[in-house]
């Protein structure tokens, strides 16, 4: 191997053992606050209106599911305002949701339906025109939320006491895999997980997963509502809240369960279109952040964000260049 890649090489090492131990020294530091968390019980007196957004595209086998699961919800039924946005499908979602609605008449759901394919951005900020309730949550269409899980959210964010906190994020996990691909991606969730209650520590967490993330209504109308031109709607709103100086909080045990593609072509996919073209594109446009004591530690975490998509490129180079040598 020439010096250039030595080099490279080396910083890819460097990098990973960086990352590594940042994580472990972070985890060590809010132990006594991670087996403290195990004792907490869920204690909500104030029950909110809360806003439950759907967005579904072409979602016919999974969407009567995830909508059964907010109606499902330990939660009151008045206080429940549900918006499913159906993206143009092609298939039979339209007709699963009407039947639902059809079944639930003493239920507020609200059907949107879009002429043509607009995204999920443009979907969101549809609902938030109609939506009624002081939060609202984005749930995905191929996801089910635990019947706790709403009340345990909430219940964090009014222990909190904080008006600066714009974001609740759940604790997203795999049920049920059914192949080698998504048993892979369930292991993968679950460090996820670690990283998502670690970064919540500092308040340095950089995405709001689609499933059932809990939204402060008034906040996100004021920056004005999801960006449709990003490839990454839930990490760049994420950024925005974190550049103008608000908190995103993580409930470690809101469970929400989500299907993660079957195949390894609909991983690929997936990783390079939203997580890592995304992460690119919301990384550049918010530079300036990077190291800046104004955002706290979140100008680190962009850092090793950047960082760790760097090693994820070295990595697939190197696999390639000694595969093929």
């Amino acid at each position: 191997m020439n010096l250039f890649g030595s080099v490279v090489l080396w910083m890819t090492y460097l990098i990973s053992l960086y990352l590594a131990v940042y994580w472990v020294l972070l985890f060590v530091d809010k132990l006594e606050i991670i087996l403290s968390e195990r004792k907490k019980k869920v204690n909500l007196t104030r029950f909110p209106l809360v806003t439950v957004i759907i967005p579904a595209f072409n979602e016919e086998k999974y969407v009567g599911k995830t909508i059964s699961s907010v109606l499902a919800l330990n939660y009151p039924e008045d206080k429940i305002q549900l918006i499913v946005v159906n993206d143009s499908s092609t298939d039979q979602t339209k007709k699963v949701i009407e039947k639902i609605i059809s079944e639930n008449s003493s239920s507020e759901i609200v059907l949107i339906n879009h002429k043509k394919n607009s995204g999920k951005a443009q979907s969101l900020n549809d609902a938030l025109v109609v939506a009624k309730g002081e939060f609202f949550a984005c749930l995905d269409a191929d996801s089910e939320v635990h019947s706790d899980t709403l009340k345990k959210m909430l219940s964090l964010y009014y222990e909190k006491n904080d008006a600066n906190i714009a974001i609740i994020t759940p604790a997203m996990k795999i049920n049920s895999p059914i192949n080698l691909v998504q048993k892979f991606q369930r292991l993968e969730y679950l460090m996820f997980l670690v990283i998502a209650r670690l970064t919540g520590y500092v308040d340095c967490i950089s995405v709001a997963p689609g499933p059932f993330s809990v939204y402060k209504t008034e906040i996100i109308r004021k920056l004005g509502g999801f960006d449709v031109t990003n490839p990454t709607e839930d990490m760049e709103i994420a950024y925005r809240l974190q550049n103008n100086n608000y908190r995103i909080i993580h409930c470690t045990d809101a469970e929400v369960y989500t299907v993660p593609p079957p195949t390894f072509k609909g991983l690929f996919i997936q990783r390079r279109n939203r997580w890592f073209r995304g992460g690119l594109v919301n990384t550049f446009k918010y530079k300036h952040m990077i190291l800046d004591k104004k955002y706290g530690d979140f100008g680190v975490q962009l850092l090793i964000n950047f960082s760790g998509f760097l090693m994820a490129f070295l990595v697939l180079g190197f696999f390639f260049y000694f595969t093929i040598r």
